[in-house]
């Protein structure tokens, strides 16, 4: 029952604000242009302030409109090991001060999901798992472990920072709307989700780092198919 009107909010959000962000920003972008130049350095400033809280409703809209419908899936034959490899090698540079650690499966691993939605959950995790670290001061640290168990793939994702409270722990996968920053409210609620089409789920676990700990769960390939 939650999902549908969920889903409901999430379009007539997506739609209205829509519908309002791209006058604003024409608006403001035609209001610098008409500026004499001896002004031009306080409204140079004030548009670029609201046209960045733009940016951030339009992610906001973008965040709606996928949690409102389920992404196509096309199931692959996946190497589990090389995509995490290659979320935490394109997520490295945008954290130089967070260490991160691998401990992969010797065994490569492969599972059969959607590429994208695979994608999708671990740089979901990794980014959260990385913003931790880094709020809870220097020495951030994030370690990743794949695995296979009876018929199944595990990815795992620990980090270092403050981890998860009781309290937020009981709705931490439910869609909720927040006004930070770099926030919608809905990333583990899309990453869950995008699990669970892909026959997986999401879990929080114990954390290995002192912080928050996430396990995924996904489908391995069945060795006939090896």
């Amino acid at each position: 029952m939650a999902r549908p009107s969920w889903q409901s909010l999430a379009r007539k959000t997506a739609h209205e604000l829509k519908n309002s962000l791209t006058p604003i920003r024409l608006t403001v972008e035609e209001m610098l242009a008409r500026q004499p130049p001896a002004d031009r350095a306080f409204m140079t400033e004030a548009v670029r302030i609201v046209v960045s809280e733009i940016d951030t409703l339009e992610r906001r809209v973008r965040a709606f409109s996928e949690f409102s419908s389920d992404p196509p899936v096309t199931p692959e034959i996946l190497d589990v090991n090389a995509l995490v490899t290659e979320r935490v090698s394109l997520l490295r540079p945008a954290h130089p001060d967070t260490t991160y650690s691998l401990e992969v499966d010797a065994r490569a691993p492969r599972v059969h999901a959607g590429a994208d939605l695979v994608k999708g959950i671990l740089t979901n995790l990794l980014e959260n798992a990385a913003d931790a670290a880094d709020a809870a001061g220097p020495g951030g640290r994030v370690l990743t472990i794949t695995r296979s168990r009876e018929g199944q793939v595990e990815v795992e994702v620990h980090d270092s920072g403050p981890g998860v409270s009781q309290t937020a722990s009981r709705t931490l996968f439910e869609p909720t709307i927040t006004f930070k920053k770099h926030g919608m409210g809905l990333g583990l609620s899309i990453a869950r989700k995008n699990a669970l089409l892909s026959g997986g789920d999401i879990t929080l676990v114990d954390g290995a780092l002192g912080g928050a700990g996430f396990r995924v769960v996904l489908p391995a390939v069945a060795e006939v198919e090896a």
